[in-house]
C-alpha cells in the first residue's frame, strides 16, 4: 500500500514538472545582442542594444523606458506592491497608446503581439509580455518588413497576412503614462480589497 502511494505521488511529480516544461510562459527580454521574444520553443532575436534609458515614476507605477540602436522602444513597467495591472491587455494597450482601435493578431501564453492605430491613423507594431499581473514588458516601433516574418515565425501554421503598416524609426516614446490613465482609467487597479 505504501509502495503505491510512492509510485503515485512520483508519477503525480513527473507529470506536473512535464506540464510545466510544456506549457512554460512566452517572454519577452532584452538581452545583451537584443530583444528576444519567445513563445513555445519558437525564439525570434530583434538585433539592436539600448541606446539611452529612461526612468519614469508615480507613486504607483515605475517604467524604464528605453530606446533602441533599431529605432523601436522597450518597456518595462511595474507596479508598487499593493497594485496590479489591468488583465485586459487590449483594453490597457488602447489607453496607454491613447489609441482609435487595437488589433490582436495572436496571444500565447502571456505573450501577445498587436497592431495599434493611433488617431491619427499610424500603426504601431507592438509586442507586450503580461506574465506577470505586476509587471508589463512592451516592444513596439518595429517595421512591418521585420515584424511579419517574426509574426509569422512565432505563430506557425495559424498566420494569416495582415495589411502593410507601422512607423519605421519612431521619433520618441508613442506610450503616454501618466496619473489618470494608471489611476483613473483603469491601467492599474488596487489589491487592496
Amino acid at each position: 500500500m505504501m509502495t503505491r502511494n510512492i509510485i503515485i505521488v512520483i508519477l503525480l511529480i513527473i507529470a506536473i514538472l512535464i506540464l510545466a516544461y510544456y506549457y512554460k510562459a512566452s517572454s519577452l527580454k532584452l538581452s545583451d545582442k537584443g530583444i528576444v521574444v519567445s513563445v513555445k520553443e519558437k525564439n525570434v532575436l530583434f538585433e539592436s542594444n539600448k541606446i539611452k534609458t529612461i526612468p519614469i515614476t508615480f507613486s504607483n507605477v515605475n517604467i524604464m523606458q528605453s530606446k533602441l540602436s533599431d529605432g523601436s522602444y522597450f518597456e518595462v513597467a511595474t507596479c508598487s506592491p499593493l497594485y496590479a495591472f489591468n488583465q485586459n491587455t487590449k483594453d490597457l494597450v488602447q489607453t496607454l497608446f491613447e489609441a482609435k482601435k487595437v488589433d490582436a493578431l495572436f496571444s500565447i501564453r502571456g505573450l501577445s503581439a498587436m497592431r495599434v492605430t493611433l488617431k491619427n491613423a499610424q500603426v504601431i507594431n507592438l509586442f507586450v509580455d503580461d506574465n506577470n499581473m505586476k509587471e508589463l514588458k512592451f516592444l513596439y516601433g518595429i517595421p512591418y518588413e521585420i515584424f511579419s516574418p517574426a509574426v509569422k515565425t512565432l505563430m506557425g501554421k495559424s498566420f494569416k497576412e495582415f495589411p502593410v503598416g507601422g512607423l519605421f524609426e519612431l521619433p520618441m516614446p508613442m506610450s503616454k503614462w501618466n496619473v489618470i490613465h494608471n489611476n483613473l482609467d483603469g491601467i492599474i487597479t488596487s489589491l487592496d480589497y
